[in-house]
């Protein structure tokens, strides 16, 4: 599974809902984890920040309640810029996990790119997946 960085590019606190669940990102707060993940709360970040409103009551982005959510984001490029703040694709990666729980999946994905990244944490592993067979021989023949 392909990997990417979202980031709460904002000064305010982001949440963000998967399968019913609350995430909470901090103000400048950077995550790996799954793409379609970080698509999506890219996709909520942006259209909350187009839907902002300034203290004079107007939108701080003109029209910015028309950009929500396109159909054809590639063709709104005010919603490209502000996904584009909150969306970092990983080109090189590949995550071989699948669990169901978002912040857990969220937590493996950051241990395996501390470690890709040369920066492990104390407890960082990396996490295969459940057909992953470890060669107990060391590519001999068993006997």
């Amino acid at each position: 599974m392909k990997t990417a960085i979202f980031s709460n590019w904002t000064t305010e606190e982001f949440i963000g809902y998967w399968d019913g669940k609350p995430k909470k990102f901090k103000p400048g707060e950077s995550k790996y984890m799954p793409d379609y993940l970080a698509r999506h709360f890219a996709k909520h970040l942006t259209n909350r920040e187009l839907l902002r409103v300034g203290k004079d009551g107007n939108l701080i982005y003109k029209n910015g309640d028309k950009f929500t959510s396109p159909s054809k984001p590639e063709q709104v490029p005010i919603f490209m810029e502000l996904f584009n703040k909150a969306y970092i694709a990983d080109k090189d990666d590949e995550l071989e996990e699948k669990v169901e729980d978002v912040d857990t999946l969220i937590e493996v994905t950051n241990k395996n790119m501390e470690i890709k990244h040369g920066k492990p944490s104390e407890d960082a592993q990396i996490i295969k997946s459940p057909d992953f067979e470890e060669d107990e021989f060391e590519g001999k023949p068993k006997e």
